[in-house]
């Protein structure tokens, strides 16, 4: 599949270099071609490099680096009309909290900008750090990610992909519930600059399916 990343610092480095080791065919978008090229030219396996326009208009599945809505910074989201766009960011790290913000999800406001697109929140929670571990090491340790989306096609898009890379994606419901994700990163980061340690990951872990001893959940009930 033709992967493409608007944006080509670290997560898209990371990501791009092992979608490429899963076969993939990865391009790297800036707004500076050069530097997307020489992104392409370290990871090698057939990786290329170009502006963020050219990678909007030439690849399959887009996923969108930059904190910024796609009409920000491309010329046109005409491009992108009917594709996949995994969205991995992340507010700049909250230094004053401000609850009313928390609703207001980035993945939310790139639907918005390109509405014709099929948006899923994804790969936000996962420092770069963690892969440079490979697929198989991912899986054997149980590595979770949570999507989010309101295309069914474009989360199966996105978890196959997912698994391409060793990581086994959570279904966590509809686009509106990305705000909880980017909120669940806030945690996650606030504890990474605490101790250091960006290996820490989210995850649900599953009890044994058993029958129900005592009873049946109630409806209504959490």
């Amino acid at each position: 599949m033709k992967i493409g990343f608007l944006g080509s610092g670290n997560m898209a480095r990371v990501l791009g270099g092992a979608w490429s080791l899963a076969g993939h065919q990865i391009t790297f978008g800036s707004r500076d071609a050069a530097k997307s090229r020489e992104v392409a030219k370290g990871i090698g396996n057939g990786a290329s490099g170009g502006t963020n326009d050219e990678v909007a208009e030439s690849c399959e599945v887009i996923v969108s680096s930059i904190r910024a809505v796609p009409s920000s910074f491309l010329t046109s989201t005409s491009a992108l009309t009917g594709k996949v766009i995994i969205d991995l960011n992340n507010r700049d790290f909250p230094r004053e909290y401000k609850p009313e913000e928390f609703l207001n999800s980035l993945a939310e406001a790139t639907q918005k900008d390109v509405p014709s697109a099929k948006i899923v929140k994804a790969l936000n929670n996962q420092a770069m750090e963690v892969f440079n571990s490979d697929a198989v090491a991912l899986k054997e340790a149980g590595i979770q990610a949570f999507i989010a989306g309101d295309d069914d096609r474009a989360k199966q898009i996105v978890t196959e992909l997912l698994s391409d890379i060793g990581l086994k994606a959570i279904d966590f419901g509809l686009l509106s519930n990305a705000w909880l994700l980017e909120l669940q990163a806030d945690i996650l980061r606030t504890y990474m600059f605490a101790t250091g340690n960006f290996l820490a990951t989210p995850g649900f872990i599953e009890a044994p399916r058993a029958e129900p001893r005592f009873g049946e959940r109630r409806k209504g009930t959490y």
